[in-house]
């Protein structure tokens, strides 16, 4: 609370005074022991019960990542319900409502028709709609899938009004909130009516909004622990789970409606259909043979047909700009090989060749792994130039800036055995370039203290910058020096040049 003055006649306090516990409050004034009445304004929590479960459940990363996973693992439950009732329903023949007594001589055309073969099936093919609407449920398993429904359909309208932002139908309509409700509404009715127990609800679909919540559940992951995902993974990630969705759901529509067939499929008959059938092998030996389940595996391959190949067409590109980046240094590499980063802002041919070359020589190192970390993009030539035998297993490019923490974990710059900051040749001012060079090393210091580094500047007014590499090169330093000896002593420079360059032959 804040005082102020309330009327002309009030009095301001002194800001030596305190209040004490025994001061009285009345409306907007609050009058002191000492007489003196003050202006008192009050702050609340202004947040109304929608926003504060919108806190809870879609804000607050790590509630809604606990949410997630739950939400995660009853989808997933409701899946292994549905396996579960599929395995211990064996007959479906007699298939009928919940309390409904079926004779044999009720089902005495369906009787029969097992005993024909195949192809005089299919001359006259005889559907057993029982088969399709109801199933053999047990009590036990009606129980748990009534209680996951309620929690699921009280998540799905709880979450719809929280995410309600004036467009009702937005919400009602979507995928997702559609495909709760055919999943938990019939199991509502079941309640009311028990007959409606053994009705046939398709479960199995529970399986796209455990995609969902998988996918929410990794981006509330990387949200809560600060870290990301790399693209290639994340659409690796949703590529598999596309494919299982659409494989699990075709196995379980092509088996509930053979049901009502001649030929009756277990699940793992089913999941060999549909396998072949996606594969475009098509062996002939499973075959649905009623118009329904022909119509459910149309619709499955034109979806498969869609869904996948955008799948793959965004994998495809994801990798492809993947490879423009040069991936990241193993992290079992780096342990068991040892490595040194190669600093540079940008990538000129000779300039690399020369460091290879140099570094190579040495007896010492031809097992070390080089690691090119650069914000540039390789050209044609450096390409060519790191597909060479000789380099092609021991240099790793990696597009990326030593000013990010994150492309220097790609680096592995804490396990490195020495870092190499080349100048900035892409600098007209040399300063500048020096400038940039210190704030790359400075960033690898403060990531990496440990590694020593080997920096290349160009003034040598700035050598006192970075004291703390391992060793310093300045070219101009070097380059006036070479010159002062070449005044004293003539064909110095020449012999200091060959001797800095490693011998080849005579």
């Amino acid at each position: 609370m804040i005082p102020t003055c309330g009327d002309p006649d009030s009095v301001l306090p002194t800001p030596p005074q305190r209040y004490r516990l025994r001061d009285v409050f009345l409306g907007d004034f609050a009058f002191t022991d000492d007489g003196l009445r003050v202006r008192v304004e009050y702050y609340v929590n202004e947040n109304t019960f929608k926003e504060r479960l919108q806190l809870y459940f879609i804000k607050n990363q790590r509630s809604s990542l606990r949410i997630r996973i739950v939400d995660l693992v009853f989808k997933l439950l409701t899946c292994v319900l549905y396996i579960l009732r599929v395995v211990t329903d064996l007959d479906p023949i007699y298939a009928s409502c919940y309390g409904c007594t079926v004779t044999a001589a009720d089902k005495m055309q369906f009787i029969e028709s097992k005993n024909l073969t195949e192809e005089m099936f299919q001359e006259n093919p005889i559907i057993n709609w029982d088969a399709i609407w109801w199933v053999s449920r047990p009590t036990y398993l009606w129980v748990v899938q009534v209680v996951l429904a309620m929690i699921s359909l009280t998540e799905a309208l709880l979450l719809a009004y929280l995410g309600y932002k004036g467009n009702i139908w937005q919400q009602l309509l979507s995928f997702h909130f559609i495909l709760e409700i055919v999943n938990t509404i019939p199991f509502m009715f079941t309640l009311l009516y028990p007959p409606l127990r053994h009705l046939f609800i398709p479960v199995f679909l529970n399986c796209w909004l455990a995609k969902q919540s998988l996918q929410n559940m990794f981006n509330d992951l990387h949200r809560a622990m600060q870290k990301s995902q790399s693209a290639l993974s994340q659409q690796l990630m949703i590529l598999s789970a596309t494919l299982l969705c659409l494989v699990f759901t075709s196995v379980c529509g092509i088996q509930h409606f053979q049901r009502a067939g001649h030929r009756h499929l277990n699940l793992f008959q089913a999941t060999y259909y549909v396998v072949v059938t996606f594969s475009t092998v098509g062996y002939g030996d499973f075959v649905p043979d009623i118009w329904p389940s022909q119509l459910y595996m149309v619709i499955m391959i034109c979806v498969a047909l869609i869904v996948l190949p955008t799948q793959l067409e965004q994998l495809a590109f994801t990798w492809m700009e993947r490879q423009k980046l040069g991936g990241s240094y193993s992290s079992h590499r780096a342990q068991s090989e040892q490595h040194v980063v190669v600093c540079s802002t940008t990538l000129h041919a000779d300039t690399i060749m020369d460091f290879l070359n140099e570094f190579y020589a040495h007896p010492l190192l031809q097992d070390f792994y080089v690691v090119l970390l650069s914000p540039m993009e390789l050209d044609t030539t450096m390409r060519m130039i790191l597909q060479v035998p000789i380099w092609a297993q021991r240099v790793i490019y990696i597009q990326g800036s030593c000013l990010k923490d994150a492309d220097l974990a790609r680096a592995r710059m804490n396990e490195a055995e020495a870092c190499f900051v080349l100048a900035a040749r892409n600098y007209a001012d040399k300063t500048a370039a020096d400038e940039h060079t210190i704030l790359r090393s400075w960033a690898v210091k403060d990531f990496a203290p440990n590694v020593p580094q080997y920096v290349q500047i160009f003034r040598p007014e700035n050598k006192l910058h970075v004291k703390f590499a391992e060793h310093v090169v300045c070219e101009d330093e070097l380059k006036y020096a070479l010159l002062a000896n070449n005044c004293t002593c003539p064909g110095t420079s020449t012999l200091v040049t060959l001797l800095l360059h490693t011998s080849r032959g005579q």
